[in-house]
C-alpha cells in the first residue's frame, strides 16, 4: 500500500499557502489561543472579536485555522466536559467563530478546480471544524457547498448530483453519526468519492462505508483531498484509507 499520508508541512510551507503567500509564520500562537479563550471565559464577544482579529493580523488564514482555532476548539471541548466552560460560552464562541469564518469564506473568488460537497450527517450539529475545512478548499481554488450540520441523507445527495461533485466530505463527532444510518451512508459513499473526517471517523467505520479518511491536520487534509480526486475511477474503491481522522467537528 502506498504512504497514507503526505509528510508533515512545515510552518512556512502553510504560510506560503493561499491568497496570503509570503506572509510571516505564526509563532505565538499558543498566546493567541489564550487571548480567544480568555475572552470566552468572561463571555466578553468584543474581546472575542479583538482576539481573533489579531490573530489573523500575525498570520495567514492556513496558520490560524492550524495552530489557533483547532487548538481553541480541542480546548473548549475539553473545558466544557469538565465543567469549567458552560453551554453560554460554548454558543458564544461558536457564534462568533462561524461569524469569522463566513466572512472570511466571502472574500475568497469562487473556485474551479474541484467541486467539493461538505456536510454533516442527520444529528451532527457540530460544523465549526468542517467550516475550517471548507475555506481552505475555497483557498486553494475549489467550489465548495457547504452544507453544514444535521443535514439529510437525501439533500447531500441531491446536492452532489446537482453539482457534479468530484468529492463528498461527511464530517461526525462520534460514530454513531454515520453507522447509525450505515444504509443510506453506503448509498452515498458508493455513489460519489467520499471522505470521512470528524472524532467519528475511524478507520473501521470508513472500512465499513467504503471511504476515505482525512488527516488530522485540515492543511493536510486539504492535500488529501487534492490527491484523491486524482486517483482513478469513478469511486472509493480506488481511494487510500489514510491512519487518523481529521481533528474532531466542533
Amino acid at each position: 500500500m502506498p504512504d497514507r499520508l503526505p509528510p508533515p508541512i512545515a510552518l512556512g510551507d502553510v504560510a506560503r499557502r493561499g491568497p496570503q503567500r509570503g506572509q510571516a509564520v505564526l509563532t505565538d500562537a499558543s498566546a493567541h489561543v489564550d487571548a480567544v479563550l480568555t475572552a470566552v471565559a468572561a463571555l466578553d464577544p468584543v474581546a472575542l472579536g479583538s482576539a481573533l482579529d489579531d490573530a489573523f493580523a500575525a498570520g495567514s488564514v492556513e496558520h490560524v485555522i492550524q495552530l489557533v482555532l483547532m487548538p481553541l476548539l480541542r480546548e473548549i471541548g475539553d473545558q466544557w466536559e469538565s465543567g469549567r466552560l458552560g453551554v453560554a460560552h460554548e454558543h458564544l464562541a461558536s457564534g462568533v467563530l462561524a461569524r469569522r469564518l463566513s466572512a472570511l469564506a466571502l472574500e475568497v473568488e469562487p473556485g474551479t478546480r474541484h467541486t467539493a460537497v461538505l456536510a454533516c450527517p442527520p444529528g451532527e450539529r457540530h460544523d465549526l471544524v468542517l467550516s475550517c475545512f471548507a475555506l481552505l478548499l475555497q483557498r486553494e481554488g475549489w467550489r465548495v457547498l457547504l452544507l453544514g450540520a444535521d443535514t439529510p441523507t437525501a439533500a447531500i445527495a441531491v446536492t452532489c448530483r446537482q453539482s457534479s461533485a468530484d468529492l463528498l466530505v461527511l464530517a461526525g463527532s462520534r460514530p454513531s453519526v454515520f453507522t447509525s444510518r450505515s444504509a443510506s451512508m453506503r448509498r452515498l459513499c458508493a455513489q460519489y468519492r467520499t471522505a470521512l473526517g470528524g472524532g467519528g471517523a475511524r478507520p473501521e467505520v470508513a472500512r465499513e462505508l467504503g471511504a476515505a479518511l482525512l488527516p488530522p491536520d485540515p492543511v493536510q487534509a486539504v492535500d488529501v483531498a487534492a490527491r484523491l480526486v486524482r486517483e482513478p475511477g469513478p469511486g472509493p474503491a480506488s481511494m487510500d484509507v489514510a491512519d487518523d481522522s481529521f481533528a474532531g467537528a466542533s
